[in-house]
């Protein structure tokens, strides 16, 4: 579907509410969540003050982007093996983040090298030191 780019102001106090709703709803803000969730919220608006309610409203919403998904099956392969719990803040050893990668998407040193960049680009985990990673997302 070709999509346009639509440039709009709105309260601060709105756009705030708008990217903490976000970050409650996927833990994180990435590329195309807060244009998926805009998308979503205009045709429910436009649904509902016209006959479209079921055309614009049967659609299926966007697939989760590739990185959080890996992320969410690195962090399935964490608790299934070392953790019970693993909420936001948690710290895990990178032996076992390396260990985790290498089981689920494969164990190349780039692969590797590769989402634990791509993960800490954005925001879903942060190095505390050389041994420890703090999952933030």
């Amino acid at each position: 579907m070709e999509k346009k780019k639509l440039m709009l102001s709105i309260p601060v106090e709105l756009d705030q509410k708008f990217r903490e709703f976000i970050v409650l709803k996927y833990r994180t803000i990435e590329k195309g969540l807060i244009s998926h969730e805009a998308e979503q919220a205009l045709s429910h608006w436009i649904a509902l003050h016209t006959n479209a309610q079921k055309t614009l409203l049967d659609k299926a919403p966007n697939p989760l982007p590739k990185v959080t998904k890996a992320f969410l099956e690195i962090k399935r392969y964490l608790l299934s093996t070392y953790y019970d719990v693993l909420e936001p803040g948690a710290t895990v050893p990178i032996k076992y983040l390396r260990e985790a990668i290498c089981q689920v998407r494969g164990s190349d040193e780039r692969t590797i090298t590769k989402w634990l960049k791509e993960w800490s680009r954005m925001g879903l985990i942060k190095q505390l030191n050389a041994s420890i990673w703090e999952l933030v997302g």
